[in-house]
């Protein structure tokens, strides 16, 4: 075997893990925002303010500071 098909081989192959790398971090962040989105307008809509966190999936709901309701999002 050629040196040139054992480098092609092995750009074939990164290349193919980048692309699923990178289609999966664009899903990751689309359901984070759709996530965050859905805190804003369907939890925390009567409340004054709202934190999502992304790490544990927890939505807050805030009123005058404090924390009036939290559910954690799927």
């Amino acid at each position: 075997m050629n040196g040139w098909k054992v480098t092609a081989i092995i750009f074939i192959i990164l290349f193919v893990l980048e692309t699923a790398f990178i289609f999966w971090a664009w899903d990751l962040g689309a359901t984070a925002i759709e996530n965050e989105n859905k805190c804003l307008a369907n939890i925390c809509a009567d409340y004054s303010s709202y934190y999502y966190d992304g790490s544990n999936k927890m939505c807050y709901c805030y009123e005058g500071g404090d924390i009036k309701y939290q559910e954690f999002m799927e």
